[in-house]
């Protein structure tokens, strides 16, 4: 259909929805200059398949936001039946939901600009193309301050990169070690319950309970003018990087956010300046602590599920351990969490294949393992080329040992 011309009665509504739809003009410039866009909406313009290292299928898309369009758009592996069956073609709008941005210095044909590797998408529409884009060029690879959501009178100090927070990084269980007072490290909170503020005789307050990537909780407060700021900034379910704040050791620590203090938002907790490592397990384990890596194996056992609760706060967290084998005979650790331990309740014919983007590489008693995080994404038998190839050589392997 050719939506600049008038539509019939049967596509009439079709006709409202494309016309409602708008790129996000100017977010390809600022994607390859590193920053961070939430959710953009682009129009696939053209793809390409390329074969990586590990001899996959990878597409390369040319998107295009109404005023440029550019190539430097990877889309991940397990993504890609939405071209092969042809859900998305030239023309199509999508929202691009979970990405990563790459440093093009570190992938194939090296580039001065970043490059933007696709986790999860919406189809929205297919139309005639918008506006008249312009191929970017003369791009250079910027760095800009992360932006600290409590602008105030009193500036703290600037984070230029993810990097700098990660190694700053402590979690909830570290605060027990740190005195009462100034805490200048950095924590990753997530915004489990926002409370109301409460107004007292001579103070209002703003309680929060957010929750570290091992599950443990700790509560966050601000006072009087800042409870009303801070109240504005934060909301439920999304993560933030919290630093320079004060630290009063309660039955749940406490930490007071200050005027000075830093509110990093992690708009997209796949996105990383460091590329997510892909290889053999045994590669993978060689890796340094707190690496991020796709995991993709075969199933081989799966543990009762385990509940974790705080009394406290009145919350619990479910635990289940899986050990998954590849192609390399390596075996390795999974730790699932949260409502993902209900996918493995399914009674499977065969030992499933696991595929798992963004697990983190943890090590406890001398002993490596990976565990997922909140961003983390989990599939079970994904229908791929390597799923199929990885149960034909389990099936092959067990026969030999047989």
């Amino acid at each position: 259909m050719k939506y600049d011309q008038a539509p019939n009665r049967l596509n009439f509504f079709e006709y409202l929805f494309a016309m409602a739809i708008e790129l996000t003009n100017g977010s390809i410039e600022q994607l390859c200059n590193g920053t961070i866009v939430r959710q953009p909406i682009l129009q696939l313009l053209g793809f390409e398949a390329m074969k990586t290292n590990n001899n996959e299928t990878s597409y390369r898309l040319v998107l295009s936001d109404g005023v440029h369009m550019n190539s430097y758009f990877f889309l991940s592996f397990y993504l890609n039946d939405l071209i092969v069956s042809k859900q998305v073609k030239y023309g199509t709008i999508l929202r691009i939901n979970k990405y990563r941005l790459m440093d093009g210095e570190n992938v194939i044909n090296h580039s001065p600009r970043w490059v933007v590797c696709i986790h999860n998408v919406t189809v929205l529409i297919h139309r005639n193309v918008f506006g008249n884009p312009q191929p970017l060029i003369n791009i250079v690879k910027k760095i800009k301050p992360l932006i600290n959501l409590n602008q105030n009178t009193c500036p703290g100090r600037t984070f230029n990169s993810i990097d700098q927070l990660e190694n700053n990084l402590i979690n909830v269980q570290d605060l027990n070690n740190i005195p009462n007072g100034i805490c200048s490290f950095v924590l990753k909170l997530t915004l489990v319950k926002k409370y109301p503020i409460n107004t007292y005789s001579h103070c209002r307050v703003l309680n929060m309970n957010m929750e570290d990537p091992t599950g443990m909780l700790v509560r966050v407060s601000a006072f009087n003018s800042l409870s009303d700021h801070m109240n504005h900034i934060f909301e439920e379910n999304k993560t933030y990087y919290i630093s320079d704040t004060v630290l009063k050791h309660n039955a749940l620590n406490e930490l007071k956010l200050q005027t000075y203090s830093i509110v990093i938002e992690c708009i997209n907790q796949t996105i990383t300046m460091e590329p997510v490592k892909t290889a053999n397990f045994i590669l993978l384990l060689e890796n340094n602590l707190n690496t991020f890596c796709d995991l993709f194996g075969v199933c081989i056992e799966i543990s009762d599920v385990e509940v974790f609760a705080n009394s406290t706060v009145q919350t619990e967290i479910a635990k289940r351990n899986i050990v998954l084998i590849d192609f390399s005979m390596a075996t390795i650790t999974l730790k699932v969490w949260g409502e993902n331990v209900l996918k493995f309740d399914e009674k499977f014919d065969e030992p499933p294949v696991v595929m798992v983007n963004q697990a983190v590489l943890k090590q406890f008693n001398g002993n490596k393992y990976f565990s997922m995080l909140k961003s983390s994404e989990l599939l079970i038998n994904p229908d791929t080329d390597k799923t199929h190839e990885l149960k034909k050589w389990y099936k092959e392997t067990l026969q030999d040992f047989e």
